[in-house]
């Protein structure tokens, strides 16, 4: 709307004061928000944070957003006295949104990707095979699959020279000579 990119998090203005990515007591990261003035008090309830909550400069959201600065590094400094588990514990038991923040060879263990099939196993190489995310929608309740494997550099590149550019065998012979495609 301004002409300009958003910021990235936590730079920029935010609808929230508590809606960031946290380091954790064992070296991990969680995603936590605190979206309402409903989770506000179940947060300062359920984390033990009464002084928070008996505080009144901070019991509407934009109360909070203005008192950013002074919030974020108290939610910080108890986040990070917590292991990942423990967060994701209380921010359950809070009714927050979160989410640990994975690294990308953690995904084959996740169990919300195990559980609704968002993992497909693909050949990437002649005896390599990895599991990769899938693509995020169902049809008729069902994810769509693998139908091919990763070709190999150059595998289809004469039937697409053919087939989409409608190429003919002695221009795309002509193209291999030149070293268009292998």
């Amino acid at each position: 709307m301004t002409g300009l990119a958003a910021k990235p998090m936590p730079v920029r203005i935010s609808a929230w004061a508590i809606y960031d990515v946290f380091d954790t007591a064992d070296g991990d990261q969680v995603f936590v928000g605190v979206v309402s003035d409903a989770q506000w008090k179940s947060f300062c309830r359920v984390f033990d944070q009464e002084a928070l909550g008996a505080d009144e400069g901070l019991a509407l959201n934009n109360q909070r957003v203005a008192a950013r600065e002074r919030l974020m590094p108290q939610i910080r400094a108890l986040f990070a006295t917590l292991s990942k588990a423990e967060l994701l514990e209380l921010c359950e038991k809070a009714g927050l949104p979160f989410a640990p923040i994975t690294r990308p060879e953690d995904l084959t263990a996740d169990p919300h990707l195990l559980a609704s099939e968002g993992l497909v196993n693909v050949t990437v190489k002649p005896g390599v095979s990895a599991d990769l995310p899938a693509l995020p929608l169902r049809m008729n309740a069902r994810r769509a699959g693998v139908t091919r494997d990763v070709p190999e550099p150059g595998e289809h590149s004469e039937d697409i020279l053919a087939q989409t550019l409608g190429l003919g065998a002695a221009e795309i012979e002509e193209l291999r000579r030149a070293g268009a495609f292998a």
